[in-house]
C-alpha cells in the first residue's frame, strides 16, 4: 500500500492517494468518495459487455478491492494524468483478466460494505444504452453525471450548514439556465426574495457551483492545466 501511495503522490491525484493511505482516518472517506463518483460509470460498462445487473455489482465490488492491492495496480498504470482515464482501462482489463475468470466465487466478500443500489440505476442504463450505445460514450456520459450529482450534494450541504437548504433546492434548478428579468421576478417570489436579492442569490451559487467543480475536478488530474480540458470534456459528455 505504502508504494502505491507514494506513486500517486507524485502524480497529485489527492483523492486517489488518500484513499491508497494506510491511514483509516484519512483513508476510509476519500476511498468512499471514489467509489460514489465511478461506481455508477463502471456499472454502465460492465452492463453493456453483457454482464447481468447481479454479476455487474459483484464485479465492482470485486474490482475496487483489488484496486488497493499492489499486484493489480501492476497492470494498468496511470493514463495522461486523469484519473478516469486510468480508471476505464483498469476497469476493462478486469473485466477480461480477473473477473472474468472468477465467476465461481462466492457472492459476499471483503466489499460488501459499499452499497451499490444497482436496482434504480438500472433503468437509467437502459435509456443512456438506446441513446448511445458505445461503451465508451456510456462511461464518459455517467463520469459527467455522477461529477455533477457529487458537486451538487456538496453544494446541498454548504447551504444546509448555513440554513438555508430550502433556498438552494429552488435556486440549483436555475444554475445552468439562461434567465431574464421576469424569470428573477418568479424566484424571488418562490424564496421570498425581491427580484434584485434572487439575482444576486443565483449568481452567488453559479459562482459556488464553478469554483467547487473545478475543485472536485483537481482531485483526480495530475496537472492542473488539465482541469479544464477535463471539464470541457465533462461538458461534450452531457450532449
Amino acid at each position: 500500500m505504502t508504494s502505491w501511495a507514494g506513486g500517486f503522490a507524485t502524480t497529485q491525484w489527492t483523492l486517489v492517494w488518500k484513499a491508497a493511505t494506510e491511514d483509516p482516518q484519512t483513508s476510509r472517506p476519500a476511498f468512499s468518495e471514489l467509489f460514489q463518483r465511478y461506481w455508477q460509470p463502471l456499472f454502465f460498462v460492465a452492463r453493456q459487455k453483457g454482464l447481468s445487473k447481479e454479476d455487474a455489482e459483484d464485479a465492482i465490488q470485486e474490482f475496487f478491492s483489488s484496486l488497493l492491492s499492489d499486484s493489480f495496480l501492476g497492470k494498468a498504470e496511470p493514463i495522461s494524468g486523469r484519473f478516469r482515464n486510468y480508471l476505464s482501462v483498469a476497469w476493462k482489463r478486469f473485466l477480461i483478466d480477473d473477473y472474468r475468470r472468477q465467476n465461481s466465487e462466492k457472492r459476499g466478500g471483503a466489499m460488501q460494505q459499499l452499497v451499490l443500489d444497482v436496482n434504480s440505476l438500472e433503468s437509467k442504463w437502459q435509456a443512456a444504452a438506446s441513446q448511445a450505445p458505445e461503451v465508451e460514450r456510456l462511461f464518459e456520459k455517467a463520469w459527467a453525471e455522477s461529477v455533477l450529482a457529487n458537486v451538487r450534494r456538496e453544494l446541498a450541504k454548504e447551504y444546509a450548514m448555513r440554513g438555508r437548504a430550502e433556498l438552494f433546492e429552488v435556486l440549483f434548478a436555475y444554475v445552468t439556465l439562461p434567465l431574464n428579468a421576469t424569470d428573477y421576478e418568479t424566484v424571488g417570489a418562490k424564496c421570498n426574495l425581491t427580484p434584485g436579492a434572487s439575482k444576486v442569490a443565483i449568481h452567488r451559487l453559479r459562482r459556488r457551483f464553478g469554483e467547487m467543480l473545478r475543485e472536485v475536478i483537481a482531485e483526480t488530474v495530475a496537472d492542473p492545466v488539465e482541469i479544464d480540458l477535463e471539464i470541457d470534456e465533462l461538458l461534450a459528455a452531457l450532449k
